[in-house]
């Protein structure tokens, strides 16, 4: 069976985000670029690294999705020019794949407002998926690039290479259409929230992507069917869940809990049961935790945590969001701390620290380049906010992760 499975990149600092309608915010990555030597594109990198996630070695094509490009009108860049180059490496013994993105061909103006479906011949077709807003206030189309490699390709890694013409790429998402078996829903393929990510959506009180997980909790285990399987997600969930509260002041009652959770979802005799049954006892765990969360107040928070989630490298205040979602800014600072238990800045910090832990324990980027990609000064300043906030060093976690895995 062939699925859609997301690499792994750290987005750029000051790059576009985009926020499909109904989805989470994907945070983007771009290129070196501009019509100009002062263009502020001219100051972003050159060279974009995807990682392959676990379950994807096997691959029949790749789909990119993102701004292709600003700064590609002919005015700036002619047609035929050679604006990036795609390298997909192979696993061992196995050459790479190369492509080159011509202008007019795998990209083009992307502010022109033209949509765009087209199949180009090569083993690649580009159609527009949707519109983003630029820093110059202008909208960019945001094109999906599938390429066909022809034949199912062993791979290790993709690298995307800017070369150093006017065009600026955006990049939102990577994925790898790649045979897997099935596989548990929260693996964190494609769209989907993985369990690493739910353990920070709870710590953060992001509850409008918490509600998220557990629709997706409880579609994995109806298209699943299989009973067993069922109940161990539900059972997973609930104790990432729980853990998270945990460690930060929950009741120790949450061990009663789990405890009695496994107990009821036992004694269950259909998936459906069990999905229904899960998603009650996801609300109810919560309930001691944030007993309001489903406040009229509380979705214009959400709304909040959506903007802020797709500009957390960049800076900002909480006079900017309070605008955004139509409230004064000392009522905004109210509601917000009522809502996730801590100030604005306070919280900006906590989720570029949980989104650098994230990428500590699932990529091989370098600590520097992470603390970068979220928007810290410096190392020294990441390395200590990451130490208050988890005990230990962002080295010492990363080195623990690789002691866990070579272990197990």
């Amino acid at each position: 069976m062939a699925t859609l499975v997301a690499g792994r990149f750290v987005p750029s600092p000051g790059a576009l985000s985009w926020h499909p309608e109904g989805e989470s915010v994907r945070l983007g990555w771009q290129s070196h670029g501009g019509a100009g030597r002062l263009h502020p594109a001219r100051a972003f990198p050159m060279r974009l690294v995807v990682e392959v996630p676990d379950g994807a070695a096997r691959v029949s094509a790749v789909v990119m999705r993102g701004v292709f490009a600003a700064c590609a009108a002919v005015r700036h860049e002619p047609l035929g020019a050679i604006g990036a180059v795609l390298l997909v490496r192979g696993g061992e013994g196995v050459a790479p794949f190369q492509l080159n993105l011509v202008n007019g061909r795998h990209y083009g103006d992307g502010g022109d407002g033209v949509s765009v479906e087209r199949i180009n011949g090569d083993g690649t077709s580009l159609r527009q998926v949707g519109v983003v807003e630029g820093a110059d206030g202008e909208n960019y189309r945001v094109d999906e690039l599938r390429i066909e490699f022809g034949r199912v390709r062993s791979v290790s890694g993709l690298e995307f290479r800017d070369m150093g013409t006017p065009a600026s790429f955006a990049v939102f998402e990577v994925l790898f259409e790649a045979e897997v078996g099935a596989v548990c829903p929260f693996r964190g393929h494609g769209e989907k929230i993985s369990l690493a990510e739910l353990g920070s959506i709870v710590r953060l009180r992001d509850w409008g992507r918490f509600d998220a997980s557990v629709a997706q909790l409880r579609r994995g285990i109806l298209e699943s069917g299989d009973l067993d399987e069922g109940k161990g997600s539900a059972l997973t969930f609930l104790a990432v869940v729980a853990a998270a509260i945990l460690d930060f002041g929950g009741d120790r009652e949450m061990h009663r809990f789990q405890l009695d959770a496994a107990r009821e979802l036992d004694a269950l005799t259909d998936p459906r049961q069990v999905a229904d049954r899960a998603a009650a006892l996801a609300d109810q765990l919560l309930e001691g935790y944030l007993p309001n969360r489903k406040s009229d107040s509380g979705k214009v928070i959400d709304r909040a945590i959506r903007y802020i989630e797709s500009r957390f490298t960049q800076e900002m205040d909480d006079d900017d969001v309070a605008s955004e979602v139509g409230l004064s800014t000392s009522h905004f600072r109210a509601l917000f701390r009522e809502r996730v238990g801590v100030p604005f800045h306070k919280y900006i910090l906590n989720m570029r620290l949980e989104k650098a832990r994230q990428e500590i324990l699932t990529t091989e980027l370098a600590i520097r380049e992470i603390s970068e990609g979220m928007g810290f000064v410096s190392s020294a300043h990441f390395s200590r906010a990451f130490s208050q906030r988890f005990g230990v060093s962002p080295k010492v976690m990363r080195e623990n992760s690789n002691s866990d895995a070579n272990t197990g």
